[in-house]
């Protein structure tokens, strides 16, 4: 059969079409073009998305505020990036870190990163650390968020796939979670996914949730490990960042959403990680321990991280949390202040009366020494004060909460804490 004219049009038109809609994912680096690069049309688009994404985001999540844990991640952010990379007017990074005890970073194609403390407080020294900012730069870097639309574009333009909602796309991935067993990428989908669905923050969720896929990913494991031995770092602690991650600390997985949930599994990046170490054997190697700037930055993380898992009922996690904080500052009363609670758990937990007995014996220590490095520090005068109550010391009890209204005279719960002083002094308690 012959074409005619204006089959032929209509053929070349149609081609013409698709050409123009599969648009390129080979795209270099930002650092390739150095202080010259200018941001393509699209992704100027994808930046501004990014940018009011962020802003919504910043509405609803709760960030750890530090200003010295923020300018010690900008130092080692600045250390990991490349000259050229540097040299380019249009992308700065800032990092922001997220107040959650689930393990998880992500970056925005425009140069936020964003980190939880949950994942932070996995880290044992500034290569550790080095090894996941790397990974997130290198997302921004290399614009892997632009080239997984791109790719996701030009794959529903030849297959015809029409658009899916988001939320149905959450439920799917939190029941597939669910169904093999892995209760931390499912919980991490519930919160960030509903949130960042709620919101409409789709390259959020794509980039904290989804992530890009085994091939991009590795990737940005390749190139933060090249930061890392270009800055100097010990790659061999890199490794140790996913074995880390590995370790439930003996709890039940649920709560834990691991670094990159839906990324290659924890013990395929630890062989690359050693892979990478074997083809590179001239790397960079130091002599084992933290910097000090390290520690009296993340300390305060480790806590606090310690404090959120204690109230969610991890306590092994919670328990292996105090026992690093305290070991890198013994002098921190917020860190025994947090041991008296986990000991007051494990007492209501425990099956036999004298292993009660002794948990509540320490908690009462703990709460001592508190007190004792900071005679300001109200609450744990309040714990005491229950925990003497119960004793039926009652005298220590009326004394410690006293103290604890003056420290503290708008509580909320300053109508309990008085209600039982009243009832104490009633009753010839408080001496």
């Amino acid at each position: 059969m012959r074409r005619t004219a204006a089959f032929r049009s209509v053929a070349l038109a149609t081609l013409l079409l698709f050409s123009m809609s599969c648009v390129s994912t080979q795209l270099p680096p930002i650092s390739s073009q150095g202080s010259s690069f200018e941001p393509l049309r699209d992704e100027r688009v994808l930046w501004d998305e990014s940018r009011d994404e962020e802003d919504k985001l910043l509405e609803k999540v709760r960030l750890y505020k530090d200003s010295r844990l923020d300018t010690y991640l900008e130092r080692v952010v600045s250390r990991l990036n490349p000259p050229a990379m540097a040299a380019n007017g249009q992308v700065r990074y800032r990092v922001r870190v997220i107040e959650d005890p689930t393990l998880n970073a992500f970056a925005y194609p425009h140069g936020s990163i964003y980190v939880h403390t949950g994942l932070l407080a996995r880290m044992e020294d500034e290569d550790e650390l080095a090894t996941v900012l790397g990974h997130e730069m290198t997302h921004v870097e290399n614009r892997h968020m632009l080239r997984y639309r791109r790719s996701a574009h030009n794959k529903e333009i030849g297959l015809a796939i029409a658009g899916v909602a988001a939320a149905v796309i959450v439920a799917v991935a939190e029941g597939d979670a669910l169904d093999h067993g892995q209760w931390g990428k499912a919980e991490a989908i519930d919160f960030f996914g509903n949130l960042l669905v709620g919101l409409g923050l789709q390259l959020a969720f794509v980039a904290s949730v989804e992530g890009y896929g085994r091939g991009l990913e590795a990737e940005a494991d390749g190139g933060g490990f090249t930061k890392m031995a270009a800055a100097g770092y010990d790659l061999r602690q890199a490794p140790k960042v996913y074995e880390a991650l590995l370790d439930d600390q003996g709890e039940p997985q649920k709560g834990v959403a691991f670094f990159f949930s839906s990324h290659p599994r924890l013990t395929e990046r630890v062989a690359a990680g050693k892979a990478y170490l074997a083809g590179h054997p001239g790397s960079p190697e130091r002599a084992a321990g933290r910097n000090d700037d390290f520690v009296r930055a993340l300390q305060p993380v480790v806590r606090e991280d310690a404090r959120m898992n204690l109230d969610m009922g991890r306590l092994k996690v919670a328990e292996a949390g105090i026992a690093k904080a305290r070991a890198w500052n013994p002098e921190d009363p917020g860190v025994h202040f947090l041991k008296g609670r986990l000991r007051l758990l494990q007492a209501e937990a425990a099956k036999e009366p004298a292993d009660a007995g002794r948990l509540r014996d320490e908690a009462e220590d703990a709460f001592r020494a508190s007190i004792e490095l900071d005679g300001s520090y109200a609450e744990p005068r309040r714990e005491l004060g229950r925990l003497l109550d119960a004793r039926k010391d009652y005298r220590g009890a009326c004394d410690q909460f006293r103290r604890y209204l003056d420290l503290d005279p708008e509580a909320e719960d300053l109508d309990a804490v008085l209600d039982r002083v009243a009832e104490l002094e009633r009753f010839g308690g408080c001496g």
